[in-house]
């Protein structure tokens, strides 16, 4: 994978050379805790890049996220995402493609609920099958997956093509514009070094969306995790994780309860953290206009 020094997303490319702002972050795997990389933002469209150029098969040789088991918050957090596809005019009958699923575990919940879905994702071998993405398909999502890939913009049309007249897309990413690079400790989970390639801003998702001819149906600032179940929401998750050393691999590991019941505003997010929404992802719901 090439270093990043000219912005890859705006139609106006920023560079490296002339960035709003640049900062080195530490990864927050621990595997690579002693590793930093270069993030810079681009002057045009205000989105983030990582500098340095990385063999990303490396790093996800050491991915934490591939221990990720079907639990009580995961099952909690996947039923507010199917609400949200529900809202949006996703019913069963319909054809579902995750794209980048992972180990499948938001595909394996929609077949548990009754719904005709498939997965793909180029690095689980049982997902890899590049046949699932010349089918057309009734909703596309990709959570937490555009970032990850070194060519954003072809990642995007990718999933436009994936999807039938009228289908819907869902996307969510972290957002660039509200990542401040002064405090990576507070975005550790958002920037998430090496493996976050390109962090879009806002602006730039939705041009994406606009130039492929998607209708933007609607937006939301809140990540998927948020729910008003106890421990289920992204402010007791983010405390969590820095509680624990601010390495994202205790997401993925059993649970520190000595963490939760030692700390009170750990405790106080726990219960009540869906009320105080951090900032950092977005959500974007598009839909492909009938041909």
């Amino acid at each position: 994978m090439s270093e990043c020094t000219v912005c890859n997303i705006c139609a106006h490319p920023g560079k490296f050379e002339n960035a709003l702002e640049g900062k080195e972050i530490y990864s927050n795997v621990r595997e690579f805790k002693h590793e930093k990389f270069t993030v810079w933002r681009c002057l045009n469209c205000g989105s983030l890049h990582s500098k340095e150029a990385v063999d990303l098969n490396y790093y996800y040789k050491h991915y934490p996220v591939k221990n990720h088991t079907m639990n009580y918050a995961t099952r909690k957090s996947y039923r507010n995402r199917l609400r949200l596809l529900r809202k949006h005019g996703f019913k069963k009958g319909h054809t579902i493609l995750d794209f980048g699923c992972g180990q499948g575990l938001f595909v394996s919940f929609l077949l548990q609920c009754g719904y005709n879905a498939s997965g793909y994702d180029s690095y689980v071998e049982e997902y890899s099958d590049r046949k699932v993405v010349n089918n057309v398909y009734d909703a596309v999502t990709s959570y937490d997956v555009i970032e990850h890939d070194n060519q954003p913009v072809e990642f995007f049309e990718q999933l436009v093509r994936c999807l039938k007249q009228g289908g819907l897309l869902a996307i969510g990413t972290p957002s660039a514009d509200k990542i401040d690079l002064s405090n990576p400790k507070k975005f550790s989970m958002e920037l998430h070094q090496p493996y976050h390639r390109h962090i879009l801003s806002e602006e730039a998702l939705l041009k994406l969306g606009v130039h492929a001819g998607l209708d933007i149906v609607k937006i939301y600032h809140r990540f998927y995790f948020d729910t008003l179940y106890p421990m289920v929401n992204t402010r007791f998750l983010k405390a969590y994780v820095r509680c624990a050393g601010n390495f994202i691999d205790v997401i993925f590991e059993a649970p520190r309860l000595g963490l939760l019941f030692t700390s009170p505003q750990l405790l106080f997010y726990a219960l009540a953290g869906y009320l105080f929404p951090p900032p950092g992802n977005i959500t974007v719901f598009f839909r492909k206009g009938r041909s």
